[in-house]
C-alpha cells in the first residue's frame, strides 16, 4: 500500500512539471509572453529543512491518535453489532412467546364462541396448533363444575368417553375419584391425549396450589401463567410453564366474556358465578426459544432465560448455545460453567403476567475487535512518514527550479485564461439565446393549452344544450304513439301494434341515451357535496332499489368503510356495475361478491360476478361512450354506464379496470379516495 502511494506521489509531480513545460507549446503564439527571468539570493541550508521536520513530527503525533482512535471505532463498532444481534434475538424470543400464548387465548376465544364444544370439535381445533407448535406439552379445557353438577357432568361426559369419572390423586399418586367438594374443576378435553392421559377428568381443585392459581386467574379476569416448573416427562429436567385462561358465561346483551382485559367489565364479585372454565396450556420453554432462534441465522451468540426472584434468588431455566460452536446445540447442564458468569446484554422478557430476563453474550471466538487494523495504521502511518521524510528532502533541492519556472509561466497562464473566458462568454450568450426559445416555446405551449381547454368545455356546453333540446321532440313522438294507439285501439293489427311497440322503446331507450349524456356531461362541472357515507347501508339501498330476482343474490363484505365523500356519485358507481351484472348475467339464478382493501389513501372496491363473462378483446370497448356488446330490439341498455363510471371515478382521482374472460364471470376493480 505504501509503495502504491509512494508511486503516485512521484507521477502526479511529474505530470505537473510536464503541464507546465508544455503550456507555451500548447498556448496560441499570440497569447504566448517572454517573462525576465528573475533571480533569488541564496538561503540559509538549515531553514529548508524546518517544514520537513514539522511534517515528520504531525505525521508520528497524528498516527499514533489515529491508531488509538481505529482500537477505540473497532470495539465500539463490535459492541454496537453485538447488542443489535441479541435484541433482535430478544425481540424475535418475545414475539414467539406471545404467538405461543395467543394458542390459548384462540381455545378460550373457541369455547366461548358457542354454549357447548364436544371433544371431537376440541380435537379438531386444536390439531393445527399442535402441529405448528412443536413446543407445546399439552392443551386442555377445564370446566367449572358445581357439587351438586357432578353425576349430571360425568354422564354427558361418558357419552363421548365412556370410562369418564372426575379423579384425584391419592398420597401414593394414584388416580382415585375424586372426593366431593363444592366446585370440581376436571380437564375435560386434552390434547394430546397419549401423552397425556392420565390428566384426563384429573380434578384441578384436588391441589390446593393449583386451586389457588385457579381462583386467582378467575378474580383477576384475563390469562396468568404459572412460575417455571419442572416437567416430569422430560428426562433432563427441562423447564415449562402453564397458561390458563379464563373464559365467563355471556352476558345478557350477548358480549363476550374471555378473558381479555377490553371485553371483560363486569366487576370482580361476579365474576364467581359467571365463570365457564379455563382455556389451559401446558409449554416447553426450550422448544418456544429454539423454535424462535431458528427463523434467524447463526451469529456467534449464547442466550440464557432465567429468573430473579427475591426468595430463590436467580434460576436458569433454559440455556441455548450458539449454532456456531462446534457440537449440539441447545439445552446445557445449567449448573455447568458455561453457563454461568455475567452476560454482557440482558433485557426483560414479558410472558404474561411474568417478567423474566434474556441475557446474551457472544460464544467464544466471536464479536471480537480485529486487532490489526490499529497496528496495520501505527506500521504503515510510521512508514509513510519516514518515505515522505525522505521525498520531501529529495525535493527540496528542485524547489528553486519549479518555482522559477512557474513564475515564468504565470504570465502564459494569465493569457490563456483570458481566451479561455472569451470562450465562455460567448457559450454564456448561446445559452441565453437558448433561454429566449424556450420561454417562448413554453407560452405557445400554454396558449395551446388554454385553447384545447376552451375547446372541451364547449364541447361539453354543446352537449349538455343538444341532449335538453332533443328531449322536447321525444316526449312528442311518445304522445304521438300513445295518442294513435288510443284511436286505432280496435283498427290495429299485431304488426301494427308491435311496432308500435318498439316505437315506445325506441324512445325510451332514446330517452335513457339522452339522461346518461346529461349525467356524463355534467360530471366535472357541479359542485361536489361531500358527506359521511356508510358504504354498506349504500350498498343496502342500491340493491333493494334494483330488486334482483330471489335467486340471485349480492354479497357484501363485513369491513365496507365509512367514508367522507360524494355519496350521490358513489351511489351511481355501484349502481350501474350491480345493474349490469344482474342485466347481463343470462340466467335465473346469479351471485355477485363486493369487497374492498385498503391501498392508503385510496380504498380499492371489486365487484365480482358469475355472469357469461366479456372477451378480453371487448375489455376497453366497454367504457367507451355508445358502445355495447348485444344489440337487442327491446333493449333500454344505452353503452353508457360504465362511461360514466369511468369518468366519475377519474373525476375523483381513482382507476377502474375489468378482469374478465368468456364463461367465467367479470370483475371490475375501482380505486376511491377516502376523502374528497
Amino acid at each position: 500500500m505504501l509503495t502504491t502511494y509512494w508511486h503516485g506521489m512521484q507521477v502526479r509531480a511529474s505530470r505537473i512539471l510536464r503541464a507546465i513545460r508544455q503550456l507555451s507549446f500548447n498556448a496560441p503564439r499570440h497569447l504566448r509572453t517572454e517573462l525576465p527571468k528573475t533571480t533569488t539570493g541564496p538561503e540559509s541550508p538549515w531553514r529548508s529543512y524546518i517544514p520537513i521536520a514539522v511534517v515528520a513530527i504531525s505525521g508520528l503525533t497524528v498516527t499514533w491518535f489515529l491508531f488509538q482512535a481505529v482500537a477505540d471505532w473497532e470495539r465500539q463498532r463490535v459492541q454496537i453489532a453485538f447488542q443489535a444481534a441479541a435484541s433482535d434475538r430478544v425481540l424475535v424470543v418475545q414475539r414467539e412467546f406471545a404467538h405461543t400464548l395467543g394458542v390459548v387465548q384462540d381455545i378460550g376465544s373457541f369455547i366461548d364462541a358457542s354454549p357447548w364444544t364436544g371433544r371431537r370439535e376440541f380435537r379438531k381445533f386444536v390439531g393445527p396448533a399442535l402441529k405448528r407448535f412443536d413446543s407445546i406439552e399439552a392443551l386442555a379445557w377445564i370446566p367449572r363444575v358445581a357439587g351438586h353438577q357432578r353425576k349430571a357432568f360425568e354422564a354427558e361426559a361418558r357419552g363421548s368417553f365412556p370410562r369418564f369419572q372426575i379423579n384425584e390423586r391419592n398420597s401414593e399418586g394414584e388416580l382415585v375419584p375424586a372426593e366431593r367438594r363444592e366446585v370440581h374443576f376436571p380437564v375435560l378435553y386434552v390434547q394430546p391425549y397419549q401423552l397425556n392421559r392420565d390428566e384426563l377428568g384429573l380434578d384441578l381443585a384436588s391441589d390446593s396450589a393449583i386451586l389457588r392459581t385457579l381462583l386467582e386467574t378467575r378474580d383477576l379476569g384475563r390469562m396468568r401463567v404459572s412460575p417455571p416448573m419442572l416437567l416430569k416427562r422430560e428426562s433432563i429436567g427441562a423447564f415449562g410453564f402453564v397458561a390458563q385462561l379464563p373464559v365467563y358465561k355471556k352476558n345478557r346483551s350477548g358480549r363476550d366474556r374471555v378473558g381479555d382485559e377490553d371485553t371483560i367489565a363486569d366487576a370482580v364479585e361476579q365474576r364467581p358465578q359467571t365463570l365457564r372454565g379455563f382455556a389451559r396450556g401446558t409449554f416447553r420453554i426450550g422448544d418456544i426459544v429454539e423454535r424462535a432462534l431458528d427463523s434467524l441465522s447463526p451469529s456467534g451468540i449464547d442466550m440464557m432465560i432465567y429468573t430473579v426472584s427475591a426468595e430463590a434468588g436467580r434460576q436458569y431455566l433454559y440455556y441455548h448455545a450458539s449454532r456456531k460452536r462446534a457440537g449440539d446445540h441447545g439445552l446445557r447442564g445449567l449448573a455447568g460453567e458455561e453457563t454461568l458468569g455475567d452476560w454482557e446484554f440482558t433485557q426483560p422478557l414479558s410472558v404474561a403476567n411474568r417478567q423474566w430476563m434474556a441475557g446474551c453474550r457472544p460464544a467464544s471466538g466471536y464479536f471480537q475487535p480485529d486487532p490489526w487494523s490499529g497496528w496495520s495504521i501505527l506500521v504503515g502511518g510510521w512508514s509513510f512518514t519516514a518515505l515522505l521524510t525522505v521525498y520531501l528532502s529529495t525535493l527540496m533541492g528542485r524547489t528553486a527550479k519549479v518555482k522559477r519556472l512557474v513564475s515564468e509561466r504565470t504570465a502564459q497562464l494569465t493569457a490563456v485564461n483570458e481566451a479561455l473566458n472569451r470562450e465562455v462568454g460567448e457559450r454564456l450568450h448561446a445559452e441565453t439565446e437558448l433561454k429566449a426559445l424556450n420561454e417562448t416555446l413554453e407560452q405557445r405551449v400554454a396558449r395551446r393549452t388554454a385553447e384545447a381547454n376552451r375547446r372541451a368545455e364547449e364541447l361539453e356546453q354543446f352537449a349538455y344544450v343538444t341532449s335538453h333540446d332533443l328531449k322536447a321532440p321525444l316526449r312528442g313522438i311518445a304522445n304521438l304513439a300513445d295518442w294513435l294507439q288510443e284511436d286505432l285501439k280496435g283498427k290495429l293489427t299485431e304488426a301494427t301494434r308491435e311496432q308500435l311497440e318498439l316505437l315506445r322503446d325506441r324512445v325510451k331507450r332514446m330517452n335513457a341515451l339522452i339522461e346518461g349524456l346529461l349525467d356524463y356531461s355534467r360530471i366535472g362541472r357541479t359542485e361536489q357535496s361531500a358527506e359521511t357515507v356508510d358504504v354498506t347501508e349504500l350498498l343496502t339501498e342500491i340493491v333493494d332499489s334494483l330488486s334482483p330476482p330471489p335467486e340471485f343474490s349480492v354479497d357484501v363484505a363485513p369491513d365496507m368503510p365509512t367514508l367522507q365523500t360524494d355519496r350521490l356519485q358513489l351511489y351511481q358507481v355501484f349502481a350501474n356495475l350491480i345493474s349490469n351484472s344482474i342485466k347481463h348475467h343470462g340466467g335465473g339464478r346469479g351471485h355477485v361478491w363486493i369487497k374492498v382493501s385498503d391501498k392508503g389513501d385510496f380504498y380499492d372496491f371489486t365487484t365480482t360476478d358469475d355472469g357469461p363473462g366479456i372477451a378480453p378483446e371487448y375489455h376497453e370497448k366497454v367504457f367507451m361512450m355508445f358502445q355495447t356488446l348485444e344489440t337487442k330490439d327491446y333493449d333500454t341498455d344505452t353503452g353508457i354506464g360504465l362511461a360514466l363510471v369511468r369518468k366519475i371515478v377519474q373525476e375523483h382521482g381513482g382507476s377502474i379496470s375489468l378482469e374478465s374472460e368468456p364463461g367465467k364471470g367479470a370483475q371490475f376493480k375501482f380505486t376511491w379516495p377516502k376523502s374528497g
